[in-house]
């Protein structure tokens, strides 16, 4: 399975897969599909979200959490099944974003 088709799952069917759609679950099962490529595309993707946040030493799950919701953003702020949706879809297009830099950058060597 690619990014891609992995992230299209996720963005639209997470609950399929990991019950109940909750940011926690993303991020795990996120986790999992990045261990069981074997590629470490996660470690490429804190760098990039690090370099964002002007060199933040902060996880990128709560990088996330900080573009969706603004400065302060914790877990605490996920009351709603909507909030949920809208850190895991913004999770889901950030990384869409920072795949997409790493394959023109492949392509341009």
């Amino acid at each position: 399975m690619s990014w891609e088709e992995f992230l299209w799952h996720m963005d639209r069917r997470l609950g399929m897969y990991v019950g109940r759609s909750r940011y926690e679950r993303a991020f795990s099962a996120l986790v999992g599909f990045d261990l069981a490529r074997g590629q470490g595309e996660l470690v490429a993707f804190q760098e990039w979200m690090s370099a964002r946040h002007r060199g933040s030493n902060l996880v990128f799950w709560y990088l996330v959490l900080v573009e969706t919701f603004g400065e302060g953003a914790t877990e605490d702020h996920l009351v709603s099944d909507q909030d949920h949706e809208r850190a895991v879809s913004n999770l889901c297009r950030l990384l869409r974003e920072f795949l997409a830099q790493q394959m023109s950058t492949a392509d341009q060597h």
